[in-house]
């Protein structure tokens, strides 16, 4: 079950299954991004890696004193278990993280919203 599922298991839009339903209906997979993002630091750490291009761990933590090192750990992992960042594990003990193309987008497109937004 995703998180997009209510507790009876069927998703807020209705569909069988997540994805089922007709594009312009369902939004499990619009629930499931939310979800992501929503995280604490998630967006922060997408702007962080944004900035910088290409940034090790420690890098993020500098730029966020205030998250804790678990925090930013289980955020970085679900960042990219949901491929908004890529982890290049050149060096295993100190990987370097940069946006994927879909992270690129997705920060395009919420800056653009939040611009649309404030010009309203």
């Amino acid at each position: 079950m995703t998180s997009a599922q209510a507790a009876d298991g069927v998703p807020p839009c209705g569909c069988s299954a997540p994805g089922a339903a007709s594009p312009d209906t369902c939004y499990c997979s619009v629930e499931d991004l939310l979800a992501i993002i929503r995280r604490r630091y998630s967006l922060a750490v997408l702007r962080v890696i944004h900035a910088t291009r290409r940034c090790r761990y420690q890098d993020v933590a500098d730029a966020l004193p205030d998250a804790s090192s678990s925090t930013l750990a289980e955020t970085l992992r679900a960042l990219e278990a949901a491929q908004l960042v890529r982890r290049d594990a050149t060096t295993p003990a100190r990987p370097v993280y940069a946006l994927s193309a879909s992270g690129e987008k997705l920060l395009s497109r919420l800056r653009r919203l939040l611009e649309d937004v404030q010009a309203s």
